[in-house]
């Protein structure tokens, strides 16, 4: 048996407050919109390109992440999966498919620093998850192989046959 996974982690800013509004059966629903950028070179130039991403998110989670008043160009992390809406246009007729995250978690993260013209990611502000501890261990760990490879003198001679 084939198991698929439909999973969705992005990092990005928002492009306005999150806005909550109760649905038709009484339901909190919390959307806003993440831009997330790729930044890729182009000859000798820098480019950028953005994505624009919806985002919905329901019940008690919306109304929980509603009061923690995230605001416009605001960081965030934002796990879920995707989902898709088919709707009809009333008025026209024309049939859409729209695209968008449906949130399971989202955090606030701190703005990234640069450094010597590097843009470091960075970690979460405030989180309660093993993911604070996995990116410590991530941190230790690439600092360990650093020294190693320091004291070593050559990253190329691993004793790989590869």
């Amino acid at each position: 048996m084939s198991i698929h996974k439909n999973y969705v982690e992005i990092i990005g800013n928002l492009g306005e407050a999150p806005e909550l509004k109760m649905s038709q059966q009484n339901q909190p629903r919390l959307t806003f919109d993440v831009c997330t950028n790729k930044a890729y070179k182009e000859g000798d130039e820098w480019k950028s390109k953005s994505t624009w991403l919806k985002c919905t998110v329901w019940g008690n989670l919306a109304t929980t992440l509603n009061r923690m008043n995230f605001t416009k160009g605001e960081r965030v992390q934002i796990e879920g999966e995707l989902r898709n809406n088919n709707w009809v246009n009333t008025q026209n007729g024309e049939k859409h498919n729209d695209i968008y995250i449906q949130v399971s978690e989202m955090r606030k993260m701190a703005k990234p620093q640069k450094t010597d013209g590097q843009d470091n990611s960075a970690a979460p502000q405030s989180s309660n998850r093993a993911s604070n501890s996995a990116s410590s261990f991530n941190q230790q760990t690439d600092k360990m192989y650093q020294q190693q490879m320091a004291q070593s003198g050559s990253e190329e001679d691993d004793g790989l046959p590869f």
